[in-house]
């Protein structure tokens, strides 16, 4: 990147970047091959994106529909990344107080209806389906094990996920006692066998609504006689998938989409039974993944209204624009 050009980006996001801390990326953008400047100018002067301050994930930096996503798909590229969490309290609180200007965040969120926020639409497709499903290894996936998890995903969708996450995120409800709750709801809190003499470890990723799913699992084996504890708040998948693999946990909830781009990131799949017909073949020994339920929660480009306002955004693709 020409040295003109950061010192223009470092001294318009000094004060936005001195109150959230150093990204810890590489460059502006935490993108190789290839300035912001080359992409930015949109043929003809900044782009809105080059202004603004993307929060998400650490692993949104590299993830084929993360940053590289949005330049490839969009020609989108953030004036800088700060690498925040999952979706989580951390990338939203940051949204709210001005020290980001867009952030990677969940479509279930509540936070995003509580806060007037904007969900830019995403017409090229960019991020795929994803359906909520277990991760788990395959040691453990017992034929009682896959039953009392199928249970649980024929019974979970998109509205059910989001009426929950009010109770857990807003209402601050403990997620164990609203996954018992919503199991009896169901039928699912009668006492069997199916998964008796099993021992497994369930865990979650570092952001409320996988708690959330975490406990439902959690909770939906114990009721089957297996013998469950639980990791919850691991971190991203460079720190779970590793712990799958060596058995120091045995299942988490997950997300199809992101899963399949995880291990295949030239994966193209799109729909739902496509994804998940990719992922089957794409998880490495000793995983797999079993029956996904019909819910999901989609990765969205989320700003402000007024950011949104100030300058004319209702997709991502309006963020190359010329500002």
């Amino acid at each position: 990147m020409k040295k003109a050009l950061t010192l223009v980006l470092a001294a318009a996001s000094a004060v936005a970047l001195t109150a959230c801390g150093s990204s810890g990326s590489s460059g502006a953008n935490g993108l190789s091959g290839g300035s912001a400047s080359s992409v930015a100018s949109g043929g003809g002067g900044a782009t809105v994106a080059s202004k603004l301050i993307l929060g998400g994930s650490p692993e949104f930096k590299t993830r084929s529909d993360g940053l590289p996503g949005l330049q490839r798909v969009y020609g989108v590229v953030f004036g800088s990344y700060k690498a925040l969490d999952a979706g989580g309290p951390l990338t939203i609180n940051a949204l709210k107080s001005g020290q980001i200007d867009a952030g990677d965040i969940f479509t279930t969120d509540p936070s995003i209806a509580a806060n007037g926020f904007v969900v830019l639409q995403d017409p090229k497709n960019l991020y795929a389906a994803q359906n909520v499903l277990p991760l788990i290894n395959k040691a453990k996936a017992t034929p009682g094990v896959t039953a009392a998890l199928k249970a649980v995903s024929d019974k979970l969708d998109t509205a059910t996920l989001a009426a929950l996450d009010v109770k857990v995120i807003t209402d601050k409800q403990d997620p164990a006692a609203v996954a018992k709750g919503w199991l009896a709801q169901q039928g699912l809190d009668k006492t069997g066998t199916g998964a008796a003499g099993t021992a497994l470890k369930v865990g979650s990723a570092n952001f409320q609504e996988s708690v959330l799913l975490a406990e439902i699992y959690a909770e939906a084996l114990r009721v089957q006689g297996a013998n469950v504890t639980t990791r919850l708040n691991i971190g991203s998948r460079e720190t779970y998938v590793p712990g799958l693999k060596d058995g120091s946990i045995d299942l988490i909830p997950e997300y199809s989409g992101v899963l399949l781009q995880y291990f295949d990131p030239k994966a193209t799949a799109v729909s739902s039974a496509d994804v998940f017909a990719a992922l089957q073949k794409a998880v490495p020994a000793p995983l797999t993944v079993l029956d996904q339920s019909s819910a999901q929660d989609k990765d969205a480009i989320v700003v402000t209204k007024a950011t949104a306002d100030k300058y004319q955004l209702t997709s991502i693709a309006d963020l190359a624009k010329n500002g």
